[in-house]
């Protein structure tokens, strides 16, 4: 292995050795020109440097002289690679410096590979290094071997001519001029050495020749291929050189381009004008070039491998003025600007190439699609040949770990894919495809990806590449699959949604008409969700719904659909129906898997479900005729006592507009006026006096006359209404009181009852304060009757409702005691005012020992807590006894009265307002 420098100002071309040498097993290194190669050959002396000529600072020549000059590392073989020399006598110069080989770019890749072997394997003999001066001497001798050698035949020419003394001075003369152009060709040429630019180039040639040649004016003009054939002059110097922007040339056969310059353009051949004033070729700018004093012209045409450039022209103010040997000169210096040209821009090309060839790698590198070029060379498995940095980062895999080895790797053993033989279609003819394929990282994850695939053709039209280009649609997939679920799914459990169901729906009553068979529709409502919601939070209540959610799928058979409709609501299809009794079946076991007892947050409970069943074809032949009537046939379980299921019946839908009706009566019962409050009174046993009432709401109904409370209260507990009418109730309940005192009815006070609902609203200690203000009644007068399920729902919210009412004011009674699984743990901390007995256990206190025990206990316990009890629903003078006998504070039935509007219950305490007493009670 050896040490190779290489020397270019152009990255790219060191790249290409830099690469051509670590295939060879070289150790390459760069520099950018020879101050810096210089450096690297003192630290690493390397055995071979690969030098370019025209560069910055320190270019080839200068560079290889001062290697020559250091004895320690002046035997240092040395190639240069330049595209700017090709003649003989440049490489003499090399020669002399003791370059080893010079390489002409471009070259190709086995021919620089094969010239370092070479050199690396010569001898060990070094080139005598070349001294400054002998460079110098050698590099004139170059530059001025043509013009010498012109010389010596015009001095042979003068020598045979000296005697006569006219010859004589011809030949002084022609030697003057061809000395003349001699010097002008040493200047150009050494600046053709060193142009950089195309422009600055000409300039300094038309300089040349007015300043060194003395020549009048000289100028380039460029040919253009345009639609005129324009000729533009780009460089001039000299007297009058600014006259040249007002003439026009073509090199076209127009009346512009038949001058010298057209000429010379399209013959490729040097025209010459000997005199100016008589030449019909210059009839157009002869007056002008005449008034400067200029006699002849020579238009020499810039040709290199046939291809015209355009003229140098150079107008001179003697006659006769261009001799052949001139000319002849003064086409070696059209033909070396010529080559100048067509050098400067090859190098302009070649920079812009290599420029957009580093722009192409950098966004091949740079690109966020990964992007593989492989051979097609099927005998070899179409092997990787490149990567980019975006497929390591797309798949897990290096360069090293995927060269030379075929993409199908990453398929791994997923083979059942419909788009992998388009692909392999594609590579077997050549074409170009897109296909999507499931592909696997190199850690084993899965991800989609894109596959574009273009097949690249050699000249002779045979595929020799294909190029691929990888999309990861991972994260489309995703977001389409999320999209789907969002479109199909409900948001909250994943059931099918409302589209889904529609869709499954559709697709089962279809099924079920070609095979004779039948559908079963069923919707379930969780029974008392909204107190659930309300009293534990929506958390809990989502919490709920997700855990029925999946019961409901663990129940249904595969291919029935579990669909979530909105809020506690829930629909199974059941496709495949043979038999009315398998419906049934499903229906139990739902039903019997959502009352199962359940876990949420902490709370446990036991929620149940209503359920209505729908059979295509016979309860309709649509899906929004079985969606309605399923609909119809859960409600009717829910009025029959929740926690059942009811197949539907026609007479159903009756009902169902009856309670439709009855609902939107109720919505607007409260603006048309139409509910009033009755009050029962509530009699204190121990003197059987009139202490106060309940207030119980009644709606007169324009057209059905007094509608039951037992009609409407569920309805407006479930539909929300309970709320609005419940804040009816306390400002009604409350004006009412306010016009009893203002009639002298004092002492009386009224229960007003409060959902559960309404008692955890946030603003109900506002309403209350509110009404209690607006009436100027005082707070005490005012009492709340609150079921006991209401207060347990969320206890440690009812402590804090419960404090603020007992600052206010407010007395609060709990209604409908014993019926629910109140804590006595909280009951003791309740700040409760009185107890009610519900009417249930009062309804049999003679007759049963069990609810004659639960009422004594209520007394007991009650009053155990200084607490009042009031006994409800009393119609025998026997549950009386029994209530006063075990010390009950209050009672209220129908035994003493039943409820009575505001102005009878008025005139009722007018009249003293008393129930008399027994000569029992009396004596008790």
């Amino acid at each position: 292995m050896a040490k190779i420098l290489v020397i270019d100002d152009h990255a790219v071309n060191r790249e290409l050795i830099v690469a051509l040498a670590g295939y060879e097993g070289h150790e390459a290194f760069e520099a950018g020109d020879g101050a810096e190669g210089l450096a690297i050959v003192r630290a690493q002396r390397p055995q071979l440097v690969i030098c370019d000529i025209l560069m910055p600072n320190v270019d080839g020549y200068e560079f290889v002289r001062r290697l020559r000059a250091d004895p320690e590392i002046a035997h240092t073989r040395v190639i240069f690679y330049t595209a700017n020399y090709q003649e003989r006598e440049v490489r003499n110069l090399a020669g002399i410096l003791g370059v080893s080989r010079i390489l002409v770019k471009p070259c190709n890749p086995d021919e620089i590979v094969r010239t370092m072997n070479e050199v690396l394997a010569e001898a060990a003999k070094e080139s005598p290094p070349a001294s400054d001066s002998e460079f110098e001497r050698e590099h004139l001798r170059v530059l001025t071997d043509k013009l010498a050698a012109k010389a010596e035949e015009l001095e042979r020419r003068a020598a045979d001519l000296a005697g006569e003394v006219e010859t004589r001075k011809l030949a002084e003369k022609q030697l003057r001029r061809v000395l003349r152009a001699r010097k002008v060709m040493a200047e150009c040429n050494r600046t053709l050495v060193r142009a950089t630019d195309e422009r600055r180039l000409l300039a300094d040639m038309c300089r040349f020749l007015v300043e060194i040649g003395n020549y009048g004016i000289a100028w380039v003009s460029l040919a253009w291929h345009d639609a005129d054939c324009t000729v533009e002059t780009v460089a001039a110097a000299g007297e009058g050189a600014a006259l040249l922007k007002s003439f026009r040339f073509s090199w076209g056969d127009n009346a512009c381009g038949n001058g010298p310059v057209g000429e010379a353009v399209r013959t490729r051949e040097p025209q010459v004008v000997h005199d100016i004033a008589t030449d019909p070729r210059v009839g157009r700018w002869r007056e002008a070039a005449l008034g400067r004093g200029y006699q002849a012209t020579a238009v020499l045409p810039l040709v290199f491998e046939n291809e015209a450039f355009g003229v140098l022209c150079i107008v001179t103010r003697e006659k006769q003025a261009f001799d052949t040997d001139e000319l002849d000169l003064l086409g070696e210096l059209a033909d070396d600007i010529a080559y100048g040209i067509h050098t400067l821009r090859a190098r302009v090309v070649q920079q812009r190439t290599e420029e957009t060839l580093r722009l192409r790698n950098r966004a091949i590198d740079e690109s966020i699609n990964a992007i593989v070029i492989s051979a097609a060379d099927r005998d070899a498995d179409n092997p990787v040949l490149y990567v980019n940095p975006a497929f390591t980062l797309m798949t897990g895999y290096a360069p090293e770990e995927i060269v030379g080895r075929n993409t199908r790797l990453l398929i791994g053993s997923d083979w059942d894919q419909p788009d992998i033989e388009r692909l392999r279609e594609a590579v077997r003819r050549g074409r170009d495809a897109r296909v999507t394929l499931r592909c696997y990282r190199k850690d084993g994850s899965l991800f989609w990806n894109e596959v574009s695939l273009a097949s690249m053709h050699d000249p002779s039209g045979r595929v020799s590449h294909f190029i691929s280009i990888f999309n990861d649609l991972t994260d489309r997939k995703r977001y389409e699959a999320e999209l789907e679920q969002q479109a199909n799914h409900d948001a909250l459990t994943g059931l099918a949604n409302r589209n889904l169901l529609n869709d499954r729906l559709q697709q089962a009553m279809i099924h079920a008409q070609r095979n004779a068979g039948g559908v079963a529709v069923m919707l379930l409502d969780i029974d008392r969700f909204k107190l659930i919601n309300d009293s534990l939070g929506h958390a809990v209540g989502d919490e709920l719904i997700c855990e029925v959610g999946r019961r409901l799928a663990a129940c249904v058979r595969q291919g029935d659909t579990v669909a979530r409709l909105g809020g506690d609501e829930f629909m199974i299809v059941m496709s495949e129906l043979w038999a009315e009794s398998d419906a049934a079946s499903l229906a139990s076991k739902v039903l019997q898997a959502v009352s199962a007892p359940m876990k949420l947050s902490g709370h446990e409970m036991v929620v149940t479900g209503s359920l209505g069943v729908a059979l295509y074809p016979r309860d309709g032949e649509s899906a929004a005729a079985l969606v309605k009537n399923a609909d119809v046939a859960m409600y009717r379980a829910k009025e029959q006592g929740r926690n059942d299921f009811r197949f539907y019946a026609p007479e159903m839908n009756a009902r169902m507009l009856e309670r439709l009706e009855l609902e939107n009566g109720l919505r607007r019962a409260l603006d048309q006026g139409e509910l009033e409050l009755h009050y029962q009174p509530k009699v204190e046993l121990a003197n059987g006096r009139v202490v106060g009432a309940e207030a119980l709401i009644r709606w007169r109904h324009p057209i059905l006359g007094m509608v039951s409370p037992a009609d409407f209260i569920p309805l407006a507990e479930e539909t929300g209404l309970i709320v609005p009418i419940g804040e009816w109730v306390i400002n009604t309940a409350c004006r009412q009181l306010k016009a009893w005192r203002e009639e002298g009815l004092t002492g009386v006070s009224v229960a007003v009852n409060v959902s559960a609902r309404q008692f955890q609203q946030e603003d109900l200690v506002g309403v209350l304060d509110e009404a209690l203000r607006a009436s100027d009644v005082p707070a005490r007068q005012l009492h709340l009757e609150v079921t006991e399920s209401g207060v347990m729902s969320n206890p440690e919210r009812t402590i804090v409702i419960l404090r603020t009412l007992k600052d206010i004011g407010v007395l609060v009674s709990l209604d409908d005691f014993g019926t629910g699984y109140s804590s006595l743990n909280y009951l003791k901390r309740f700040l409760i005012d009185s107890v009610k007995i519900d009417q249930s256990f009062v309804a049999d206190l003679t007759t049963s020992s069990e609810d004659a025990a639960i009422a004594r206990m209520v007394i007991s316990l009650a009053h155990s807590l200084n607490q009042t009890v009031v006994a409800e629903g009393v119609e025998t003078e026997a549950q009386l006894d029994f209530l006063r006998r075990h010390r009950c504070d209050e009672m209220q039935g129908y035994l003493y009265s039943r409820p009575l509007p505001a102005a009878d219950f008025a005139n009722l305490m007018r009249n003293g307002g008393c129930m008399p007493l027994s000569p029992a009670t009396r004596l008790h």
